[in-house]
């Protein structure tokens, strides 16, 4: 909830719509649990209302909220701590690899697999390119497309490091 306000400052059934666009079949939240959200968010004092934005639709204010600084900075805590940990993907290899791993024809086609799957999804990145005028949100675009294609990089160089590893046994 806090990104999709730092990524845009919104009304709480704006920020429903765009959750739900986002998150739909995933998460399905209705519209009063992102008010609750939006009241612990306010008492922790990571968002505020911007001021001069409660406009009155036909039922109640609507006022606009903005992260706050200790609001983006939480949040960037959190987003590299995030990064710093993926031990679904580490165990879902490893339990995969040793399913494999006495059967050298069974390791070698996993491992093509691997290959073709991390080929298709470099092939579908948009390529860089380097806009002087970008927006926020287009700079953001750009270097998640790069750390992405960075890591499917890294990846094929561990493939052929595991079909080196292979070709010794």
């Amino acid at each position: 909830m806090l990104a999709l306000v730092i990524e845009q400052p919104s009304y709480g059934y704006e920020v429903w719509q765009r959750f739900d666009a986002r998150f739909s079949g995933l998460l399905d939240v209705g519209a009063s649990r992102i008010y609750q959200a939006f009241d612990a968010l306010l008492d922790a004092g990571l968002i505020e209302e911007v001021p001069g934005t409660a406009h009155v639709s036909r039922r109640q204010p609507r006022p606009s909220y903005r992260a706050t600084a200790a609001g983006r900075r939480q949040h960037r805590a959190w987003v590299v701590q995030e990064l710093h940990r993926d031990p679904d993907r580490l165990e879902l290899g490893r339990r995969l690899l040793a399913s494999v791993a006495d059967d050298a024809v069974a390791l070698r086609e996993l491992i093509d697999r691997y290959e073709q799957a991390c080929l298709d999804e470099m092939a579908q990145l948009a390529p860089a390119h380097a806009d002087a005028d970008a927006n926020g949100a287009a700079v953001a675009e750009r270097l998640l497309a790069e750390e992405r294609r960075l890591v499917l990089e890294a990846r094929t160089k561990w493939i052929l490091f595991a079909r080196r590893q292979l070709e010794e046994r």
